[in-house]
């Protein structure tokens, strides 16, 4: 099948990166709700089933995604940072799936979180993309 726009395919090495900075902002808003705007309603939700991982794990959390955020944005270790976005996509997804009162907690929908996952296994494949710290060897 032939291309309709084939001029175009010069800025193939652009499409990584687009999906690469969405994601990252993705990661660094998830981040946030959870260190800043549902910090306190996270800590107590999840207080009820484990009491002494509770604040601890709200916190590592929520500064993982921003980590995983401001790497990808970088394009720094972006394969790494793309496992990592997975593994956050899924953690989500176990929890929306398993535990209804998580809803409170993880406000975006499933689709989201598969979206997400989709992209950041998308990066792990195709790599960083233009305007990155990462290259391949």
């Amino acid at each position: 099948m032939l291309n309709i726009f084939p001029d175009l395919l010069f800025l193939q090495i652009l499409a990584p990166f687009i999906l690469r900075i969405a994601l990252g902002v993705m990661f660094i808003w998830i981040g946030y709700s959870y260190l800043f705007k549902d910090r306190v309603a996270a800590i107590a939700l999840l207080s009820n089933k484990w009491p002494k991982i509770a604040k601890p794990s709200i916190l590592f959390g929520g500064g993982f995604a921003i980590v995983t955020g401001l790497l990808l944005i970088v394009g720094l270790f972006t394969q790494g940072a793309a496992i990592a976005g997975a593994l956050i996509a899924m953690d989500a997804l176990f929890a929306k799936f398993l535990y209804k009162e998580f809803d409170k907690v993880v406000k975006y929908s499933k689709m989201f979180y598969i979206l997400i996952l989709i992209i950041s296994l998308s990066l792990i494949v195709s790599g960083a993309g233009a305007f990155a710290i990462d290259l391949p060897l």
